[in-house]
């Protein structure tokens, strides 16, 4: 298990809200969006945040940091 220190510790936590708190908001917009070129930019948008937050999973999981389930 890896050690993280407190401030880690807490920008892994800031970075995850912040992109859980993005992709709740594309998501809830996204079927708001008429414009097909903003839809296109939302819909990437969202892949990107979602692989942010797969990859920020995986880093905890890698480490042993603590235990969680996949973005769903």
């Amino acid at each position: 298990m890896r050690e993280l220190t407190p401030v880690e510790m807490s920008s892994l936590r800031e970075m995850l809200t912040m992109e859980t708190t993005g992709l709740v908001s594309l998501k809830t917009m996204q079927p708001l969006i008429s414009d097909d070129k903003l839809k296109t930019a939302c819909d990437a948008g969202i892949q990107a945040g979602e692989g942010r937050i797969r990859a920020i999973q995986q880093f905890l999981q890698e480490n042993d940091i603590l235990s969680i389930e996949g973005v769903q």
